[in-house]
């Protein structure tokens, strides 16, 4: 199996996962504190970077990271918009939705562009290590965040 045949089958194989757990998320959500279940995707993606930074790289190991960030996808984009609602007035809600995707737009880019640094002056593990950082502070933060708001 060539390169291209592998980058499309890891890819195919997270989208099936991030549509799997979709609905998985949703229906957890509506059970449990979205704010410790969105921690829970950002700590997997911390396990994700640290998989990549010190496991061997072969197809099993991609496979894995694949399956896992398709999960990690599917809880972050199913939990954000609705622990977000949580945490304001339902009149500022337009506002509010508005403003995540602006920090998550220009995180994204911002973020990108510091990877990209990171790895190409320090290499993968550093790159990866940021990161992995990066999220387990975003897990930390969310679930004080909602226990903040939750108290009386």
């Amino acid at each position: 199996m060539g390169a291209t045949s592998v980058a499309v089958a890891l890819y195919v194989l997270h989208n099936i996962f991030y549509a799997s757990f979709s609905y998985v998320s949703g229906f957890l959500a509506d059970r449990f504190p979205k704010n410790r279940l969105l921690a829970a995707g950002y700590a997997l993606a911390t396990l994700m970077a640290l998989g990549i930074m010190f496991l061997p790289i072969g197809l099993g190991t991609l496979a894995l990271i694949f399956m896992l960030g398709g999960i990690q996808v599917a809880i972050e984009e199913t939990l954000e918009d609705s622990f977000c609602a949580e945490l304001v007035d339902p009149a500022q809600h337009g506002m509010a939705f508005g403003v995540l995707a602006t920090v998550n737009g220009v995180g994204d880019f911002l973020s990108s562009a510091m990877v990209g640094l990171l790895w190409s002056t320090f290499g993968q593990t550093v790159a990866f290590g940021y990161t992995a950082v990066l999220f387990l502070m975003g897990a930390i933060l969310v679930v004080r965040v909602g226990s903040v708001t939750s108290s009386p």
